[in-house]
């Protein structure tokens, strides 16, 4: 399919382009979201957006939130179709490793499942941050979450710190 595609983009003048470009823009909200990263080279806007989207799931506000580990995640997954820059993308998993470990410290104890896909979110922006070398800049931000999580069973406190120490070990 991508062979063809490029084909078909081959045969198209500028003009013609540029106008599948305008369809594209004006026809899919992906589109615009990854264009509105690229062009304005400020992402909060557009990470404030998908943090409340994620925020919602676990406290909407009104009544208890849902609490559904697909639902964060299809946020993440989704984001992830339009970033721009890794760093937006560690900020949306240490953000739902936030609100899950709220949710928890809020409504008490949940299951395994759960807190699998908790460690899961907070090994995925640790291992992104140590690739990215934004250690410095996520340290006491990871290192807080670890705390939060010192009183939870299930051994999330355990996999939390786990992560952390190789993430952050080569650091003061």
């Amino acid at each position: 399919m991508k062979r063809e595609f490029n084909k078909y983009l081959k045969t198209l003048s500028q003009k013609e382009l540029i106008k599948e470009l305008q369809t594209l823009y004006s026809k899919f909200e992906s589109v615009k979201k990854y264009y509105q990263l690229e062009l304005s080279g400020d992402s909060t806007v557009v990470v404030k957006e998908y943090k409340e989207r994620i925020r919602k799931e676990y406290f909407p506000n009104r009544g208890y939130g849902a609490a559904r580990s697909s639902v964060s995640r299809k946020v993440i997954s989704d984001f992830k179709k339009i970033s721009v820059h890794s760093k937006d993308v560690v900020e949306l998993l240490l953000y739902r490793t936030e609100m899950m470990l709220e949710y928890t410290i809020a409504y008490g104890d949940i299951d395994e499942a759960f807190y699998n896909s908790l460690e899961t979110s907070y090994e995925q922006a640790c291992k992104l941050i140590q690739s990215e070398k934004l250690q410095m800049e996520y340290k006491a931000y990871c290192q807080e979450l670890v705390g939060k999580a010192n009183n939870f069973g299930w051994g999330v406190y355990d996999g939390l710190e786990y992560s952390f120490e190789k993430c952050f070990e080569e650091l003061p």
